[in-house]
């Protein structure tokens, strides 16, 4: 029996697993922490959820009633807009999921665990040996182990293993931004305007809000933009978190008094990008190929999409199919990244933020966009994933054009 090692078992290397034990192909994951544990990631696409459940995932995960996410809201100043994914242009899934991820992947690990997975939670791996059936050593609890691989899926996030055990540039902080964030106790939010709403408050053009309510009445709250608007060295994160949530007018109040379960967790330069994708016998995925900014929720969409296409092609390569990685794999997932990144540059350069609150946003074009927002950035059909720069570009200028003369 083929065998595949995968390192990390976040809703990539989970998915991955769940695709490759569906056809017959052993696995093991070997995952650095103990589960369950905090991790951001909380806010789902709709793009997901096919990849949820062609790996069977569905569900379990509809069974732990998680909170329903039908959409995104965006506020700046006294302007709001709404985004809904049952009006978006490309036919797909129209909701997902606001998840605590502690319990969201366990969820998973544990289906894929009954499946057949083996899953090596606490281990570190040390080295990876270059050869065709590679052995992969790692550390747990103080003892030295190794397993040998028919093939290495990396699925193991901003750790980038094994791009970093061989020698692969992973170019960092595309972005010049940070993040901070915590889970607080939302005992009052039925006080406040549409509740459960995933919403984005915009304090500045490069500084934002993520307010992400769970239905177990925990809420996640995290500042997030230019490294400028933070402090580097920060004795209390708890009162440093606070003092920011006062620049928020929208949630100062709903938070004032919210009790933050843990010490708000800082993520300094978390943009990063890997040119390289695959070689004779590992692939990356998830965040070893790509991450741009939270803005967007892109971060599990595109690992759940990478780990879906990747997880097929291995299966394949495993079965002695001929095919060319680079165009199956490399090119067709850097075009989806392509499209976020035009919408993240966007956003930070304030384009997308003018077509967001304009006045003169037609139905039409809010569908188009609304579907990239959903994450089904190849759907060539949509005309502002096919010409995304040009087309959001084009938009723009009309709009600010229409808006300046009204």
């Amino acid at each position: 029996m083929k065998k595949v090692v995968i390192i990390g078992a976040g809703p990539a290397g989970l998915i991955a697993a769940a695709n490759l034990l569906k056809n017959g192909i052993a696995v093991t994951i070997i995952e650095k922490a103990e589960f369950p544990r905090i991790i951001v990631g909380e806010s789902l696409l709709p793009v997901s959820m096919e990849h949820f459940e062609e790996a069977g995932f569905l569900e379990p995960l509809k069974a732990a009633g998680f909170a329903k996410k039908p959409g995104a809201r965006f506020i700046k100043g006294d302007n709001a807009v709404d985004f809904d994914f049952s009006q978006q242009f490309t036919e797909g899934w129209t909701w997902t999921w606001q998840v605590p991820r502690a319990e969201f992947d366990q969820i998973m690990a544990d289906e894929v665990i009954k499946m057949g997975a083996e899953i090596i939670f606490g281990a570190t791996i040390t080295a990876i040996e270059d050869t065709s059936t590679p052995i992969i050593n790692y550390s747990l609890k103080g003892e030295e182990a190794e397993i040998r691989a028919d093939f290495i899926i990396d699925a193991s996030g901003f750790s980038c293993v094994l791009a970093g055990m061989r020698d692969i540039e992973v170019t960092t902080g595309q972005y010049p931004n940070w993040a901070v964030f915590t889970h607080v106790l939302d005992s009052d939010k039925d006080k406040y305007p549409n509740p459960e709403r995933i919403t984005f408050d915009i304090v500045d053009q490069d500084l934002w809000l993520w307010v992400i309510p769970f239905s177990n009445g925990i809420t996640s709250i995290g500042w997030a933009g230019n490294k400028r608007h933070f402090e580097e060295n920060v004795e209390d994160n708890k009162s440093y978190f606070a003092e920011l949530m006062k620049r928020s007018e929208t949630f100062r109040d709903r938070f004032k008094d919210a009790k933050m379960l843990f010490d708000p967790k800082w993520h300094r330069g978390y943009s990063r990008s890997t040119e390289v994708l695959h070689g004779e016998n590992w692939v990356l995925t998830g965040n070893c190929v790509e991450f741009l900014d939270p803005i967007f929720s892109s971060g599990v969409a595109l690992a759940t999409y990478s780990a879906s296409v990747a997880s097929k092609l291995v299966i394949r390569q495993l079965n002695g199919e001929k095919f060319d990685w680079d165009v199956e794999y490399d090119q067709h997932i850097k075009k989806g990244i392509d499209v976020f990144r035009t919408y993240v540059d966007g956003w930070y350069e304030g384009k997308l933020q003018d077509v967001f609150f304009s006045d003169h946003l037609n139905k039409e074009f809010k569908a188009q966009i609304c579907s990239v927002l959903s994450g089904y950035v190849h759907d060539t059909e949509n005309p502002f994933v096919k010409k995304h720069k040009s087309g959001l570009d084009a938009l723009h200028k009309v709009l600010k054009i229409m808006d300046r003369s009204s």
